[in-house]
């Protein structure tokens, strides 16, 4: 059996490896990269107050996700404010096939409310398609029992 070039084989397979899971993390980072931006859900909490609908305001949350370098040190941010909330999370963010999977890491400065989320849980789901952006709302929930868990919420803001 000639030792030197099992050797050699040996080390070729581990540069050959050491290529490819060096090469898996800049693709990764590039799909990610393809997410960088910011994007808006404004949900529709209803009409609140008055004694009748003309005399009411519309309540709405907005909903800020931040995708990129300055969305802090996860690189993904979202943040809820209206009707009653502030939300501060920091999120990571993950590509798969289409799709951005946008993960609970922790809340920021200014929560107001612990909403019980786990690191690592999935928060939604961007998917683009023909029609745009679709939002599948997992762990986040609406604020609206009128509000859809999957349709076009999220839309880009730049």
């Amino acid at each position: 059996m000639n030792t030197t070039f099992l050797g050699a084989r040996s080390v070729a397979l581990t540069i050959a490896a050491a290529t490819a899971a060096a090469s898996l993390p800049t693709a990764a980072a590039a799909q990610v990269a393809g997410w960088h931006g910011r994007y808006v859900w404004e949900e529709d909490v209803g009409r609140r107050g008055g004694t009748d609908p003309g005399d009411s305001i519309a309540a709405f949350i907005t909903y800020r996700l931040q995708v990129g370098p300055n969305a802090g040190s996860t690189g993904c941010r979202l943040e809820g404010q209206g009707l009653q909330t502030n939300k501060r999370i920091l999120c990571t963010i993950t590509p798969q096939r289409g799709s951005a999977i946008v993960k609970f890491y922790g809340y920021g400065p200014d929560n107001m409310f612990d909403d019980g989320y786990r690191r690592g849980q999935t928060l939604f789901t961007l998917t683009r398609g023909p029609r745009g952006i679709t939002t599948t709302l997992q762990a986040l929930k609406p604020s609206n029992r009128a509000t859809p868990r999957s349709g076009t919420l999220f839309r880009r803001a730049g």
